[in-house]
């Protein structure tokens, strides 16, 4: 009697063990299905990666963009590729349209063949700047009349081409280079004359 407890009490103990390693087999299988699945979803993913133009210095509105400006990286934009620079399109050569930091992923909205903007060189007294301006900054250009003692805003959202360094003097002058509509340039240059111009920061 005790002999069959233990035979039965050995074959339960057999059966279990059994059962134990189907299951690790069978989470082994699964777990390197899911570690294949996965493997094979990467590689397709990578298929579908596009090379895309991206600017690798920071370019200024109107600036001639050259191999030194830009170079193509490959990225994953799934359904939105179609709204950017790919390698089959003409990046060299192209003027761009408005300032860019390093690392911007370039649209077609961003260059041109020809801009319209031209470089402006003002000299401008310091207590008429941000002290925090800089290469690629948006301003609105105001003049103020002396004679009539108005200020208007001449020129919205300009970019800045270039900046002198600025110092904390406040009666000293800084040379601005603005970047701004052909139709525009007569116009401040005149209001530059009379030293009313005053460049206005923008966050945008």
């Amino acid at each position: 009697m005790i002999k069959l407890k233990k035979n039965g009490i050995q074959k339960s103990s057999q059966l279990k063990l059994k059962n134990s390693q189907k299951i690790y087999m069978i989470a082994g299988l699964v777990t390197s299905l899911i570690a294949s699945l996965a493997l094979y979803l990467n590689a397709e993913q990578a298929g579908k990666r596009q090379e895309v133009w991206v600017s690798s210095t920071s370019i200024a509105a109107g600036q001639i963009i050259d191999e030194q400006n830009v170079e193509l990286i490959r990225v994953d934009l799934g359904q939105v590729a179609s709204n950017y620079l790919n390698d089959e399109s003409e990046v060299i050569g192209k003027s761009a349209l408005e300032p860019l930091a390093p690392g911007h992923l370039l649209r077609p909205e961003n260059i041109g063949t020809k801009s319209n903007l031209r470089n402006v060189a003002l000299s401008i007294s310091n207590g008429h700047l941000p002290p925090s301006l800089k290469t690629n900054d948006w301003v609105d250009i105001w003049f103020s009349d002396p004679i009539k003692m108005i200020s208007t805003l001449i020129i919205p959202k300009t970019s800045v081409v270039w900046v002198d360094e600025i110092n904390s003097n406040f009666g000293g002058v800084t040379t601005v280079v603005v970047a701004v509509p052909e139709a525009n340039v007569l116009q401040l240059v005149t209001s530059a004359r009379t030293d009313g111009i005053d460049l206005v920061q923008r966050e945008n």
